[in-house]
């Protein structure tokens, strides 16, 4: 329990406390369509401002089949998306933070002991968490898992997928690397392994980080 401050109850049930707990809310929401980025990949980029003592979580979401993205280098998150197979999308990014909340001209507005500006009733809590796959057998590259409604995902490596093709009569491994996407076609979202190209060949084995993918409920924030 906290020395002081308050005890706030969201719709769930779930708990937090001021300011030991101070949430994480959205911070900026972004989106960027697709261009040729080469060959036959359509992808996307983006860097976001952010002061660097801003801890700081992204999720996103493309429109159509893409892996996504996310990385962080002091002041700048980048955000981007990659479709091996020239599919056209637009990449939705969510970038949550802890950070001084705008006091708004009426409502609730709660300071920590530092007088930082924490919370208000207009700020957009980060919250209902969901865990989409089972870690081991049922994560990584095995997860594929649709969401009725528009989620979006914390970007992830899920493993990778060795194919054989021929080169001048020589066997040659390609490695195609796994990443997590997150489809929403506008009514459901799947989550699934995304290529960082497309596979060629003979499938000759691969890897599985055997992880869980992290992902939210957009309807809040958009």
């Amino acid at each position: 329990m906290a020395d002081y401050g308050a005890l706030i109850t969201l719709d769930n049930g779930n708990p937090f406390i001021t300011p030991q707990s101070t949430p994480f809310c959205l911070y900026r929401k972004v989106t960027v369509n697709s261009a040729n980025v080469g060959g036959s990949y359509q992808g996307t980029s983006m860097d976001i401002p952010i002061d660097a003592s801003y801890p700081a979580i992204v999720f996103c979401k493309t429109s159509n089949a893409a892996t996504v993205g996310a990385t962080r280098v002091g002041n700048m998150i980048s955000v981007g998306s990659s479709s091996p197979r020239g599919d056209s999308h637009t990449l939705t990014a969510y970038v949550f933070a802890i950070f001084p909340q705008t006091l708004p001209a009426w409502g609730m507005a709660i300071w920590d002991e530092n007088g930082k500006l924490v919370l208000t009733n207009e700020s957009r809590v980060l919250s209902d968490l969901v865990t989409v796959g089972t870690p081991g057998n049922g994560g990584g590259i095995n997860i594929d898992q649709t969401l009725s409604g528009s989620y979006a995902i914390v970007p992830a490596l899920l493993g990778s997928s060795l194919f054989q093709v021929m080169v001048q009569g020589q066997p040659v491994i390609v490695n195609v690397t796994a990443y997590a996407g997150a489809l929403f076609n506008g009514t459901t979202t799947r989550i699934n392994a995304q290529g960082s190209q497309t596979g060629q060949g003979s499938a000759v084995g691969g890897t599985n980080t055997g992880m869980a993918i992290t992902a939210i409920n957009t309807a809040a924030y958009d």
